[in-house]
């Protein structure tokens, strides 16, 4: 082995040297960043949990801040046989008040809420077939939905459904949150809708309303 191959086998040997010492420290920089990634990940969700224990704790205080309107929430109860959950009345207009349907709306800030009591169909609610036949429907009516979450949850000894989705419209989104509780002979559908960049606000709303649900055992 002459000496110019030498120089060139130890000019071999520190290239690799130097793209493993660059791919260690390139390693390394990939691992910070998704360290840190997931640091602020991890500080978003607390800072957005806390928020959401903010919201539900002072609606069971009786009063949040919404968009710069302070809103009173108190204990509402509707229909017969009574069922009564916490409610932002006087943040609404009632537009219609029968046995069977209300509807609640504040212009303003583009929210509505409708209360509808109907016969109990005799089936338990299977929120599974309700969600692929709802979104079925809505696909058949070329509806671009994106469905946020459903679930059960069970308060005060009943089940209480409900989902939530958001629904394109001209010039944004539109959320809707949907909740199912059987009273006796009767079942109460609500539904909960505004805007869908206030759809994170009214999705906890809606839950503390929910969770604060009791029904009449009649």
């Amino acid at each position: 082995m002459t000496h110019l191959d030498k120089k060139i086998i130890e000019l071999e040997q520190a290239k690799k040297r130097l793209e493993q010492q660059k791919s260690r420290s390139q390693e390394a920089q990939e691992d910070e960043d998704r360290e840190a990634q997931a640091e602020r990940h991890a500080a978003r969700e607390e800072r957005e949990a806390q928020w959401r224990r903010e919201i539900r704790e002072g609606m069971r205080s009786g009063r949040i801040d919404i968009a710069g309107t302070s809103v009173e929430f108190q204990p509402a109860s509707f229909f017969q046989p009574g069922i009564r959950f916490l409610f932002p009345g006087e943040f609404l207009v009632c537009a219609l008040d029968t046995e069977q349907q209300k509807v609640y709306r504040n212009e303003a800030h583009a929210v509505n809420i409708l209360l509808q009591y109907t016969d109990h169909p005799g089936q338990p609610i299977d929120m599974t077939a309700m969600k692929s036949e709802m979104i079925r429907n809505m696909k058949s009516m070329e509806l671009n939905t994106e469905w946020v979450e459903d679930g059960v949850k069970e308060v005060n000894g009943r089940p209480i459904h409900y989902c939530a989705f958001l629904n394109p419209v001209a010039h944004g989104k539109v959320f809707n949150f949907l909740f199912f509780a059987d009273a006796g002979r009767k079942r109460l559908i609500g539904n909960i809708n505004c805007n869908g960049k206030d759809s994170k606000l009214w999705s906890c709303i809606a839950q503390e309303m929910i969770d604060s649900m009791e029904v009449a055992r009649r």
